[in-house]
């Protein structure tokens, strides 16, 4: 289970990374400089590439980690948990929300998911794993 101050960390590297990119996000993309509206929900996507860097290795791994902030990926992970637990749960019974966030790991039927990747993707981001036929379905 993480500490307090490691989640406090990991909570301040998403703050960061959610920062960086509305940034980038919300930065003139076309040539006379205008403005658009801008909707991203920087949670999911933190939470969406912690779980693909749980499934990296090497320079990928390594890039992903930096990217969201973290030190390692282990803390990615610890992070996720907890807000699936804390934040994501279901607070309706006592009058709070109840917010979804769809996760799921799809791959093909003809590579199949290494058990370490598919234990941190259910235990710690409560994702479901499926085995799908990509190539003649």
């Amino acid at each position: 289970m993480a500490t307090t101050d490691s989640i406090k960390l990991s909570a301040a590297q998403q703050t960061s990374f959610a920062l960086r990119l509305a940034s980038a996000i919300s930065s003139p993309s076309n040539a006379d400089g205008a403005r658009g509206n801008v909707a991203f929900s920087p949670l999911s996507l933190h939470v969406a590439l912690s779980l693909i860097a749980a499934g990296a290795a090497g320079a990928t791994r390594d890039q992903l980690v930096a990217t969201l902030g973290a030190g390692e990926a282990e803390g990615l992970h610890a992070f996720a948990e907890q807000v699936v637990q804390l934040v994501l749960a279901d607070s309706s019974g006592a009058g709070g929300p109840r917010v979804s966030f769809a996760n799921a790991v799809f791959s093909d039927a003809s590579l199949p998911l290494k058990p370490s990747f598919k234990e941190v993707a259910v235990g710690k981001y409560k994702a479901e794993a499926h085995s799908v036929d990509f190539k003649t379905k």
